[in-house]
């Protein structure tokens, strides 16, 4: 085989490598999205994503955005980055995670009805700042990506300021005193079970009585397995909580959640135990 053949055929071998990937930008591209304005703004940001990562050759990326882009523009439910779906710098892992539960309470609370532009850029910023921080050496991208996510948070959190008369004065009302509970769950499971939501409507009933001004939730696991899957795994119930709470009309203003993984058993061993699979929920004045 002579040099000049083997050369065409190399030349020919990474065109058709180049031609594997980058291709779903086009797609997302040419398709007309559908969906309420909360998914069609996701498509536009993902869109804008893809495109700026297919322009520095970040062709696996620019796919990724693509294809989130495409779901969003038919009207499917998408969900920003998980945390263990990404390879983050062990530093910027519990950051990423407070910042992920923060947006997702938000959505709970109905933040894409409510506002669906903010929530859009929340989530777009979110995914953003999740991918720079995995490449981890564009200091300029990761914090114009964080400060992004920080600003729409902002709006997406703002109550609106209604100008009511001053009330009569009143009796000083009574301090209520702080309450705790704790759920439990199934193994490998975020599911509430018929105990969790009894018990959780007790919460509910407690604090609908007494005007609570924090509801803290903060979500564990048992020892198995490893860190990063049993940290999910505690956003997840900690979500699952909150998420019953929020829909028997508790104020999502006044919920601050957590996960917290394998941190703090209840009992120091390294088998599945249940007493360690819970969600705690403090409720204080």
């Amino acid at each position: 085989m002579n040099g000049a053949f083997r050369m065409a055929l190399a030349a020919a071998g990474v065109a058709l490598l180049a031609g594997c990937s980058g291709t779903e930008l086009q797609k997302a591209e040419t398709m007309s999205p559908q969906g309420s304005s909360y998914d069609r703004s996701l498509y536009d940001g993902y869109l804008a994503l893809s495109e700026g990562e297919y322009k520095e050759g970040d062709y696996s990326d620019s796919d990724n955005f693509a294809m989130k882009a495409m779901e969003a523009g038919s009207g499917k439910a998408v969900q920003p980055d998980m945390i263990a779906s990404r390879s983050l710098p062990d530093d910027k892992v519990d950051e990423l995670t407070a910042a992920r539960l923060r947006l997702m309470t938000a959505k709970s609370a109905g933040a894409a009805e409510a506002k669906p532009m903010e929530a859009a850029d929340a989530q777009i910023a979110f995914d953003c700042w999740m991918q720079e921080q995995e490449e981890n050496f564009q200091a300029d991208d990761i914090a114009a990506c964080k400060n992004n996510f920080m600003m729409a948070m902002a709006k997406l959190e703002e109550q609106p300021k209604v100008a009511v008369a001053p009330p009569p004065p009143a009796p000083a009302p009574m301090m209520a005193k702080p309450q705790a509970f704790t759920v439990h769950f199934e193994f490998d499971d975020s599911g509430l079970t018929p105990d969790a939501r009894t018990a959780l409507a007790d919460v509910v009933s407690a604090a609908k009585k007494d005007d609570y001004g924090v509801i803290d939730i903060s979500g564990y696991t048992d020892l198995v397995g490893a860190d990063t899957y049993n940290q999910v795994l505690s956003e997840q119930r900690a979500n699952a909580v909150i998420n019953f709470l929020v829909e028997s009309g508790i104020e999502a203003g006044k919920i601050v959640g957590r996960g917290l993984g394998k941190a703090d058993p209840v009992v120091d061993v390294q088998a599945p135990e249940m007493a360690n699979r819970r969600v705690e929920i403090k409720l204080e004045p």
